[in-house]
């Protein structure tokens, strides 16, 4: 049985240091900047890849030099991810530098018009479905995605969930929208700051428990450094720490962290048994990750001309 991932693939550059723009007409040197395949679903996608989980990614690119380079580089994975021509690829510009959160700036291109029909019937049937990049695909927001889930549930599959932020700064629609759709996941994994505005608190771990009172389910909040929390139900917890790496880049980390904690939840153990060596070694993963230089991010790729 395989993973399926349905999320966005597309072009990553990541500078650093980026501490704010510089003032009209002036100009800005950073130490480093690299550009390589991103996209949640590319992310999490790849990650599956070097875990050995048999993985199809279902996305889109544009008919353009960007997305035929992400075609090359992500090699079998390509094979559910279309070609839309006329349309650009989508591009994130990540800005990074020590001590102060990432900030992004996005062309959703393609991505922006990915819709339910382009997804093939067959994307379901596997054995767990990760639905990430929600706000990334405005249409696929709403009933789209509730059909997805509630067809992959059907079909037997383990559902997981993450919308990434939300550009309007989760106003009341998009809270409701989310609500809506969590009694169908299996697993919801936003970071501290997409659960504190999901349920409008402040405080990631009282977050995590309202959430999971919408879903029933269990909700792992990613806490960056701080490892992550997980509750589920019968308001049973997990807390599990990260170990200190040195950080060379950390965009992606969240769907890195989602990949391996889906591969640790494959071998059919109820969550609450498999949950707690599942974030460990999710956590162990995306932490060895982060500490890779942004050109070498993923330790494997899938070309089928490489050789074995």
């Amino acid at each position: 049985m395989t993973v399926s991932v349905i999320g966005a693939v597309q072009l990553d550059v990541i500078a650093s240091p980026v501490g704010e723009l510089p003032a009209p007409g002036a100009a800005l040197f950073v130490d480093t900047m690299a550009m390589r395949v991103g996209g949640a679903g590319a992310n999490a996608a790849l990650a599956m890849v070097e875990l050995g989980l048999p993985t199809r990614l279902f996305g889109c690119v544009g008919d353009d030099f960007v997305g035929r380079q992400l075609l090359a580089e992500i090699g079998d994975l390509a094979a559910d991810v279309l070609v839309v021509p006329g349309q650009p690829t989508g591009v994130t510009v990540a800005c990074e530098k020590p001590g102060r959160d990432r900030s992004f700036v996005t062309l959703l291109g393609v991505c922006g018009t990915y819709d339910f029909s382009m997804i093939p019937t067959d994307a379901l049937r596997s054995e767990s479905l990760l639905v990430c990049d929600y706000f990334c695909a405005p249409a696929l927001r709403g009933e789209p995605t509730r059909k997805l889930l509630e067809g992959a549930r059907a079909q037997g599959a383990r559902t997981f969930f993450d919308t990434a932020w939300d550009p309007d700064g989760f106003g009341a629609q998009a809270r409701a929208e989310v609500h809506d759709l969590l009694p169908l996941v299996d697993v919801f994994l936003p970071n501290e700051d997409e659960a504190c505005a999901l349920s409008g608190g402040s405080d990631p771990h009282r977050a995590a428990h309202l959430l999971q009172e919408v879903s029933h389910g269990w909700v792992v909040v990613k806490l960056g450094a701080a490892g992550c929390y997980a509750v589920g139900p019968g308001g049973v917890t997990f807390t599990e720490p990260a170990p200190k790496v040195e950080v060379a880049d950390t965009t992606g980390a969240g769907d890195t962290f989602n990949a391996g904690l889906v591969a640790g939840l494959r071998d059919g153990q109820a969550l609450a048994q498999a949950l707690p060596a599942a974030l460990r070694s999710a956590i162990r993963f995306a932490s060895a990750v982060v500490s890779r230089p942004s050109s070498e991010r993923y330790a494997s790729r899938t070309r089928s001309s490489e050789p074995s």
